[in-house]
């Protein structure tokens, strides 16, 4: 019965390590995250003289507040030309996760 049930335990394990492997839209590490991805909004070819940033919290991947949106980072730092746009994560173990727009703009 001992066997039967560390067998259960270990696919049960090996289920869960699969299912954290699968495609996301942003790269997750399951241990900690710490990324900066382009945002498909703006022209690089703009120069710009503003960056204003946004925040949003998660904890334990259950609560979760703040406003990580584009009008907010632009909002922050009076840009009215956004020149482009970048998102950073930074996620220790699912329980405490920063997620950062950087709007570059005028």
């Amino acid at each position: 019965m001992k066997m039967k049930k560390a067998i259960i335990y270990s696919m049960a394990l090996v289920a869960s390590i699969m299912v954290t492997g699968c495609a996301t839209p942003l790269p997750l590490g399951v241990i900690y995250t710490k990324v900066t991805l382009p945002g498909a909004l703006g022209n690089s070819e703009l120069q710009y003289s503003k960056t204003g940033t946004a925040k949003c919290y998660s904890i334990i991947g259950v609560v979760a507040s703040g406003d990580a949106s584009i009008n907010a980072a632009c909002h922050n730092a009076g840009i009215t030309k956004v020149s482009w746009v970048s998102y950073s994560v930074d996620n220790i173990l699912g329980a405490y996760g920063v997620y950062t727009t950087t709007v570059y703009g005028d």
